[in-house]
């Protein structure tokens, strides 16, 4: 129990216990189940958005929770990455970059683009079965990040914030993945092969991508890997459902 409200500690901005945050990479476990409960969360306020206002202010509304619920951590990190990985400078370079505080063109680019994907995702879910989507999104992201702590080495030489969070080829971490990698398959056979392959092909592309730019993860390309991923998943369950 201490481990699952560490992992909702770390992701969220909920209020957790002083005994919650510690950090030894048992956490990870429970990652996914941390997301799936950000989509309940989420399918609550895409509802009240759907009964108590217009379209644009339903997703205006869902895509703010995803950025306000996890303190805006991933969508730095997003803007962190893109600013040092599109930099095209040298392994240290680019983690002095993704150091820096300061916001750049590209990583300005990265969050308006993200975030009016996500809304266009938001936009296209409706009909029978979006709230799958609404669940699945959030929790193949955290998902996401388990398999990059997993398989991953921590690029930097010195310590950080997440370097603890790292779990080299502890695979039985990933179990709780299995969750939400299922749900599509509620809506059909294909739906769930589709998100699967997506997910599987979208995150070899995104860990080969940081290996070959900076020899592994850090904090910064764990979170641009959760938004990458999330706004995928959503612009598929638009696709997908909204038709």
């Amino acid at each position: 129990m201490v481990n699952f409200l560490s992992a909702l500690g770390f992701l969220t901005i909920l209020p957790m216990p002083a005994k919650a945050f510690r950090v030894d990479g048992r956490q990870i476990l429970y990652f996914p189940l941390v997301g799936l409960l950000i989509g309940a969360l989420l399918y609550g306020v895409d509802k009240l958005g759907t009964l108590y206002a217009t379209q644009e202010i339903r997703v205006v509304a869902d895509a703010l929770f995803l950025a306000v619920i996890s303190g805006a951590l991933h969508l730095d990190g997003l803007a962190d990455s893109a600013d040092g990985l599109f930099s095209h400078r040298p392994k240290e370079r680019i983690l002095e970059i993704m150091q820096d505080s300061r916001i750049g063109v590209m990583g300005a680019l990265a969050i308006i683009f993200c975030l009016m994907l996500k809304m266009a995702g938001f936009a296209g879910l409706s009909g029978p079965d979006y709230e799958i989507f609404l669940l699945t999104a959030p929790a193949l992201a955290r998902t996401g990040q388990v398999v990059g702590l997993v398989f991953m080495d921590y690029a930097r030489q010195e310590g950080g914030k997440s370097q603890l969070f790292f779990q080299n080829k502890k695979y039985h971490l990933l179990a709780l993945g299995a969750i939400p990698l299922a749900l599509p398959f509620w809506i059909s056979i294909e739906t769930g092969l589709m998100v699967l392959l997506l997910f599987l092909s979208g995150t070899i592309l995104l860990l080969w991508f940081f290996q070959k730019g900076i020899g592994g993860m850090t904090g910064d390309t764990l979170g641009a890997q959760t938004e990458l991923i999330e706004s995928v998943i959503l612009i598929t369950g638009a696709l997908v459902v909204g038709h």
